[in-house]
């Protein structure tokens, strides 16, 4: 008998980590309802394109929301999403910040009939069967998901395209807030693709016995916290006589890239070199208005020379830019070592704590010797 040649082009989209509504606590009012306009920019424009690519399943890891601060508006929005791409299924599974208890939106019975939102705390499926599809998962429904749902069970039908998608901190901490399930749990219960959310950066895809697996990051990275740019995967499974093949690729739809850069300014005593040097770095990189820049300054300089708090990032062309001092004041210490003045006693008094191991410590110390050789020297100094 022939074999059949039947091949199926399956296409999922693996996002999460959204947090739509969130407030963005530590930014102006302005910064921060433009950090939500490009939130909802950023989901705009990713269910666009599962519009215009067809997309045939979304797998929602959690968080889509900031449940707290959801308002009506964003409910409407995202229920308008979901019915602009009819012939596409939407699986969700609640999160810790959307958790389903906690969530109106999910309980209202408004979402549309291609929205499905998995509430079991134990593993539950949803079948596809005009795709052979069956994707298993599990739902947030108040706090933590305290009983590992994966833990000794096994995919129902290897004939299938088996995903899981799943809010979870894979090989975790136990006693973390987010459900925790294993490599190993992986590896036995045998889908082809496991969907995870929960942590904002993405990651690659990795390879557990049969199986892939990748968490998706955010949307829309929030900080330092989220290093990159946010976006989504695209997996896209060829089924073939019951053979799998998968490729991952990853999606950008973010509008800020958040980067963190470390620069040695041993021996440097100017602010003037001090800009050069992160003018240097920004022009290397090619940073620009989209990016979010922390810069560490690390090093030994003069102990008299204060480096500024920071520098505007407009001067930068950035969206945003901190600086972090973190020198030592240890540059061209021989005379104070010698010094057998008040200055001299206090710096060798410090040296220990400036030659810690503990950078806390390391830090404190400069910042005291700092101050006191300014108010010995009656300078002025603004930290």
């Amino acid at each position: 008998m022939a074999q059949s040649t039947d091949k199926r082009h399956i296409k999922f989209l693996q996002c999460g980590d959204i947090h739509l509504d969130t407030p963005f606590v530590g930014l102006t009012a302005e910064k921060s309802e433009e950090r939500r306009r490009a939130l909802l920019d950023s989901f705009e424009r990713m269910m666009q394109y599962v519009c215009d690519r067809r997309i045939d399943v979304v797998l929602m890891c959690g968080d889509i929301f900031d449940t707290s601060y959801a308002t009506n508006l964003t409910a409407e929005n995202l229920i308008r999403a979901f019915n602009s791409c009819p012939d596409t299924v939407f699986v969700i599974t609640p999160g810790r910040s959307d958790a389903y208890e906690n969530n109106p939106i999910y309980k209202s019975g408004r979402l549309p009939s291609n929205c499905r939102v998995i509430t079991d705390e134990v593993l539950s499926r949803v079948d596809l069967d005009d795709l052979n599809v069956t994707v298993y998962g599990w739902g947030t429904r108040a706090g933590k998901v305290v009983e590992n749902p994966l833990y000794d069970k096994r995919v129902d039908d290897v004939s299938r395209v088996n995903i899981v998608c799943g809010y979870a901190d894979l090989d975790g901490d136990i006693n973390g807030d987010v459900c925790v399930i294993t490599s190993q749990d992986l590896k036995n219960f045998g889908a082809d693709y496991y969907a995870l959310g929960s942590r904002h950066e993405a990651g690659t895809i990795e390879r557990v016995g049969a199986s892939f697996y990748t968490y998706c990051g955010s949307l829309e990275c929030t900080g330092f916290d989220d290093p990159g740019i946010g976006g989504a995967n695209l997996i896209i499974v060829d089924d073939k006589n019951g053979g799998i093949s998968i490729d991952v690729r990853r999606l950008t739809f973010g509008h800020l890239r958040f980067h963190t850069e470390v620069i040695d300014i041993t021996g440097v005593d100017a602010y003037n070199e001090i800009i050069n040097r992160i003018s240097r770095l920004i022009s290397e990189k090619k940073y620009g208005i989209e990016t979010a820049l922390r810069v560490k300054l690390i090093g030994y300089i003069d102990p008299r020379f204060i480096v500024p708090k920071n520098l505007d990032s407009e001067a930068f062309g950035l969206y945003s830019f901190d600086m972090i001092d973190k020198t030592l004041p240890l540059y061209g210490t021989e005379k104070l070592r010698r010094d057998m003045s008040v200055k001299g006693e206090l710096f060798r008094n410090l040296l220990p704590m400036l030659e810690d191991e503990n950078e806390e410590q390391r830090l404190l110390a400069a910042r005291a010797l700092r101050v006191g050789l300014a108010a010995l020297e009656n300078r002025d100094i603004d930290f």
